[in-house]
């Protein structure tokens, strides 16, 4: 508020200044004090209700925690592998249960590849006449947005302009989609050009290499012809006993070939292939291995050949248990946090304290753990009729929930997936949890509505602190005025009065 600096009295001689900051005064009190008292208690309930979203988050984290990339599945994989050999590496799914078995690494996956030497003894200039090169891939499989499968074609066309050398046409080569790589070694007669596929696995890809020329070569242009590879004439296959199917290219081609190769396994004796390195719970049900190397040579009674290692998969139960107390922590610590922030006020001859939470008594807050207490007692897995109850926990008088390590760990033992799945499947118990918390928690959610709600409180009680300061600038100039009237009408008749005793003496 700005002051205005007077003598309101000066020349009456009357105290007008105290009788008016004293109106001031008074004023301002009758204006303020519900404005201040209400501002105040927005304030105080937006704190309430960033510290209750914020609550949540840290649950909801440690919920997402505990779901998310199989976090519960704890399973672990002891193998024979020696230490200084990284043959493979195997990680549990989320159905993965406790066994044991044999493998063996006998072949890794390899991308089907063709090379040739371009040889200056041959004639070759390193300079080509103009034209295209169409590398095809054949067509691949591939989901949809909708999740059907549909197939398109690998194919791609570079130009090649006349005069340009092999280390030209091998940068263009390699500016493709399909990561077809082209490597190039210059030898002490020329080069060698190297064209992989981008897939590996046989059959996975069919490499066909056409040219077409851009009108007649010039004398000392090097043919584009000399790039065309096709599958149908330079190549020959056999086949052995046992089906498996070798090709090389024929004595006619000029290409050296290497066919795509897929992976090879032996579980327990079982031929596996996959067209990569790596096997999905599809093949190996439950279990994810990666292959790195071919097992090592070893040598049995004089005979040499690969070694196969044991594999055992054993329920980690500590490690359970321990993912469990975190979750129980954090669901605790929720709770621990609404109860403060409800906490009611108390009263002293009628007269607030607030010396409650930042949401005392606040009825969305106790719904929001009223429901969650009550998730969490009658959830039931409806596949196996499991509960909480059943796993270890117990639920305590003030809501909060208990683990009996003993007891988890032994149902872990019992029936792994069924507890796991209880906790951590799509539609388990921390997964609804997790659903209910995110309608409070998430942009534009309900917690979020009701802050922007008291925001727009807070803003008006702004506005209205300022427009009490405007009306108290407003009675402050008229309370002045008046008593300026006053005081000059009172000096008057005091002027008057002293010259009429004159007059009379």
């Amino acid at each position: 508020m700005t002051s205005l600096v007077t003598n309101a009295g000066v020349g009456s001689g009357n105290e007008f200044e105290s009788i008016i900051s004293a109106s001031v005064t008074q004023k301002k009190q009758q204006l303020t004090s519900r404005v201040t008292k209400r501002k105040s208690e927005a304030e105080i309930e937006k704190d309430g209700i960033n510290s209750l979203k914020s609550a949540l988050k840290s649950f909801q984290e440690s919920c997402k925690t505990l779901t998310e990339k199989n976090s519960m599945n704890t399973h672990k994989v002891t193998t024979s592998e020696s230490k200084d050999y990284d043959c493979f590496s195997i990680t549990t799914e989320k159905d993965a249960v406790n066994t044991n078995f044999s493998l063996q690494v006998s072949q890794l996956a390899k991308a089907e590849s063709v090379s040739q030497k371009f040889k200056t003894s041959d004639g070759f200039n390193n300079s080509f006449q103009a034209g295209k090169i169409t590398i095809d891939l054949g067509e691949e499989e591939y989901k949809d947005d909708k999740g059907q499968t549909q197939t398109r074609e690998r194919k791609f066309t570079v130009d090649i302009a006349e005069g340009d050398s092999i280390e030209m046409i091998r940068k263009k080569l390699n500016e493709n989609d399909f990561d077809v790589n082209v490597n190039l070694v210059k030898t002490d007669d020329g080069y060698s050009f190297n064209v992989t596929s981008g897939s590996t696995g046989y059959n996975s890809s069919n490499l066909t290499i056409t040219t077409e020329t851009s009108g007649a070569a010039d004398a000392g242009k090097d043919s584009l012809s000399a790039f065309n590879f096709n599958p149908a004439t330079d190549i020959d296959s056999t086949t052995d006993a046992n089906g498996d199917i070798t090709e090389t290219a024929n004595s006619n081609s000029k290409w050296t070939y290497n066919q795509g190769k897929d992976c090879v396994v032996y579980v327990d004796g079982n031929k596996v292939s996959n067209h990569t390195n790596t096997f999905d719970d599809n093949q190996i049900a439950g279990l994810k291995l990666e292959v790195y190397k071919l097992s090592e040579n070893e040598t049995i009674n004089g005979v040499t050949g690969l070694k196969t290692y044991d594999v055992d998969v054993t329920t980690d139960e500590d490690a359970a248990k321990d993912k469990m107390q975190s979750f129980v922590n954090s669901y605790n610590s929720l709770m621990s946090t609404m109860d403060k922030l409800y906490n009611r006020n108390t009263y002293t001859d009628g007269k607030n304290n607030y010396d409650g939470g930042d949401l005392a008594g606040d009825s969305q807050l106790k719904s929001i753990q009223t429901t969650l207490q009550s998730m969490v007692v009658r959830f039931t897995k409806e596949s196996t009729g499991k509960t909480i109850f059943d796993c270890g926990l117990s639920f305590n008088k003030d809501g909060t929930l208990s683990l009996d390590s003993t007891e988890f760990k032994k149902s872990i033992d019992n029936s792994f997936n069924s507890v796991v799945s209880l906790f951590t499947d799509d539609g388990g118990l921390v997964d609804q949890l997790s659903d209910f918390v995110d309608d409070y928690t998430k942009t534009g959610g309900l917690l979020q509505e009701r802050l922007d709600n008291v925001q727009k409180e807070i803003d008006s009680w702004t506005q209205k602190e300022s427009d009490n300061e405007e009306k108290l600038e407003k009675y402050e100039a008229s309370l002045r005025q008046k008593y300026a009237n006053l005081d000059s009408l009172m000096s008057n008749y005091n002027t008057s009065l002293s010259y009429i005793s004159n007059i009379l003496k």
